[in-house]
């Protein structure tokens, strides 16, 4: 995965998170299957009882504009780090924390 985010709807919640992914996989895949992907890998992965904090799975594709924007205006995310009131491409992020950020790994010439 090269982005991994949890972004909760508002400042103070915390028992409901869109969980949004992004990966070149994901470029090739109908929306359905990556977003099945990324279910089964967190019903694998996560304590059943914390499987109802998750109130929604977003998937990206590499070249979509939300994926694009976080990052070129912020370059620099690393796990854990916190997002608060921010906005990219058009959309508000009351708060969100980073879970993984990879950069594109460039190719050798």
């Amino acid at each position: 995965m090269s982005l991994v985010l949890l972004v909760a709807p508002d400042e103070d919640t915390v028992s409901s998170w869109n969980v949004i992914v992004g990966a070149p996989s994901f470029d090739e895949k109908s929306i359905g299957d990556a977003v099945e992907e990324v279910a089964d890998s967190l019903r694998s992965r996560l304590k059943k009882s914390l499987w109802p904090i998750v109130a929604r799975v977003t998937t990206l594709r590499t070249n979509d504009p939300f994926f694009l924007g976080l990052r070129r205006d912020f370059p620099s995310l690393t796990p854990g780090a916190t997002l608060h009131g921010v906005r990219v491409s058009g959309i508000d992020i009351p708060r969100a924390i980073v879970i993984e950020s990879k950069k594109k790994r460039r190719r050798a010439a």
